[in-house]
């Protein structure tokens, strides 16, 4: 009998959150406005960590001229701080639900939505963004996974090629106390899309140099549990 391999379902995962999402956050105006970022140790409210995101990430890097593809474009709350910036947003992501609360937030004026299969970018053309912004997504992605995505990234960008990534880093206090919180649910390979995953600022160093993206700043501090790289794409 042919053993299956264990496999984690993002957009399953997500698809669900984004249904679930009504019924347990009536109250916010968007998905996503949960994430304030406290957990982290970033802020203690949506508005602080809003700020956090465009004065630290968005606004010394986009420009006016810019398209940003925005990978995880989730509710659609980083993407309407990149509006504020660029001339045209792509939102790409692995769920259709999320990419239907998303176009619900952000319309269509300037923005195009891409459905991913999570494990190509092919639905992007190549060459058609400035920027690469992918914030509080690799948080739930796999390293293997990062590593594929990073492999596939370059040829999607074009002039200042400029790449903002985010993700967790459980050599971090508070993210070792997120791994030990959670390591017993993910056993034999299995897990949950919307888990942690077991990632480092190591790792994802040796990732970065090893596919030559120029590194342009590291910084570990602003979100305490996680990292957030500016790094430059190198050329397909």
């Amino acid at each position: 009998m042919e053993i299956i391999p264990p496999k984690i379902d993002y957009e399953g995962a997500w698809d669900s959150y984004a249904q679930q999402w009504q019924k347990t956050n009536s109250e916010l105006a968007h998905l996503g406005d949960e994430w304030i970022g406290k957990a982290a140790g970033a802020a203690n409210s949506l508005a602080e960590y809003e700020a956090l995101i465009e004065q630290q990430f968005i606004a010394p890097y986009i420009k006016p001229e810019h398209t940003v593809l925005e990978i995880g474009i989730g509710g659609g709350k980083t993407g309407s701080l990149l509006l504020k910036y660029c001339d045209r947003l792509i939102c790409a992501d692995i769920s259709s639900q999320m990419l239907q609360a998303a176009r619900s937030r952000l319309g269509d004026d300037r923005v195009s939505y891409v459905k991913l299969n999570g494990l190509t970018l092919d639905g992007i053309a190549p060459e058609s963004a400035d920027v690469c912004f992918c914030y509080d997504t690799m948080v739930h992605v796999e390293p293997v996974d990062i590593f594929n995505y990073l492999t596939r990234i370059p040829k999607l960008l074009r002039g200042d090629r400029i790449c903002v990534f985010h993700h967790g880093n459980i050599l971090s206090e508070l993210g070792w106390h997120k791994f030990a919180s959670e390591w017993d649910k993910n056993l034999l390979g299995s897990r949950d899309g919307t888990a942690f995953s077991v990632m480092t600022d190591t790792i994802m160093e040796k990732f970065l140099n090893h596919l030559n993206y120029e590194i342009i700043l590291k910084n570990t501090s602003s979100v305490p549990r996680d990292c957030v790289w500016i790094c430059k794409a190198p050329s397909y």
